[in-house]
């Protein structure tokens, strides 16, 4: 299913429209597409270069996690 919002990425509305998880390459690029349009300031460039362990990237990774699972609380 194709988005036609361009704030919300089509694997957001495919996963949930279609009550299923979200791959690993699914997740990583929502992640990396909210921590770079959550400051302009931010290249995308510097999403590969984080720690696996920074704080940011493990929030951006989260908030994809909750965008993809929808908000009925699935973890």
């Amino acid at each position: 299913m194709r988005s036609i919002n361009v704030l919300f990425d089509d694997a957001v509305i495919d996963c949930v429209a279609s009550d299923r998880a979200p791959t690993i390459q699914e997740l990583f690029h929502v992640a990396e597409r909210i921590w770079t349009d959550g400051a302009s300031d931010r290249s995308a460039f510097r999403w590969g270069r984080l720690a696996p362990t920074d704080p940011a990237r493990l929030l951006s990774l989260r908030a994809a996690q909750m965008a993809l699972m929808g908000s009925d609380g699935r973890d």
